[in-house]
């Protein structure tokens, strides 16, 4: 009686094979499903990665990128312009591109418009992760961190051109994958639950972009396999 219910593998394969190659987006049209995944979509959205990724190892491996060496009060400064420069800048950004008619809207889901968005939003990575490598240092290993995300944003733009990858899933691939390697260089054990929990967000917020169908199930996996690829060979060349 257990095995009697047979799984539709017809079914499965031909969903898969619609999101990945026609474009098809699935959208749910349980009301509950869309404002969970909207709000995830907020909460995990690609400009909080930075202050995430710093607070995250400042908890769990604050030795290895020197915030140890940090006092409460320097680093409330210290994080404050990271969410600044790196949240607070771009969203600014946005609203005005959208109230100058530069984007038709907040989400940027035309395509076309993402390249500009993003090398725009680039700038300020830049800004930042030169002034804390000019001042060397406790910050110079954040630096190489913003650093690596900026690669992130660039390579963003560049396939934007052609698809629309998933810039939710690529920034948060990117902070799992150097926490992971963060994990292996420096053998910070400690780093192992937020990478279990970051694995199950990733996916968690994987399928609330599939459930707005705002990405294909390709433009989501390209998004991971792009974060992955850049939080690993920068914190490995970089850190």
């Amino acid at each position: 009686m257990l095995f009697a219910y047979r799984i539709p593998y017809s079914l499965v394969f031909k969903t898969l094979y619609l999101q990945c190659f026609l474009n098809i987006k699935p959208i749910a049209k349980n009301k509950v499903q869309l404002k969970v995944s909207k709000f995830l979509s907020y909460v995990l959205h690609p400009v909080f990665m930075p202050t995430y990724l710093v607070l995250i190892l400042k908890v769990f491996a604050p030795l290895s990128l020197f915030y140890s060496f940090f006092t409460l009060k320097s680093f409330a400064v210290f994080i404050s312009i990271i969410f600044l420069y790196t949240a607070v800048f771009p969203i600014l950004l946005v609203f005005w591109l959208n109230k100058t008619k530069s984007v038709s809207d907040i989400e940027m889901s035309n395509t076309k418009e993402r390249p500009k968005v993003y090398l725009i939003t680039s700038g300020f990575f830049i800004s930042l992760s030169y002034f804390f490598y000019s001042k060397g240092g406790l910050l110079e290993p954040t630096a190489f961190l913003i650093a690596i995300m900026v690669v992130n944003i660039l390579g963003l733009a560049l396939f934007s051109i052609k698809e629309k990858i998933s810039a939710h899933t690529s920034a948060l691939a990117c902070i799992l994958a150097v926490n992971f390697t963060v994990y292996i260089k420096f053998v910070e054990q400690n780093l192992y639950l937020p990478i279990l929990g970051l694995v199950l967000i990733l996916g968690i917020l994987s399928s609330s972009r599939l459930i707005l169908g705002a990405h294909t199930l390709k433009q989501i996996a390209l998004g991971i396999v792009w974060g992955l690829f850049t939080g690993v060979l920068g914190t490995i060349y970089l850190l």
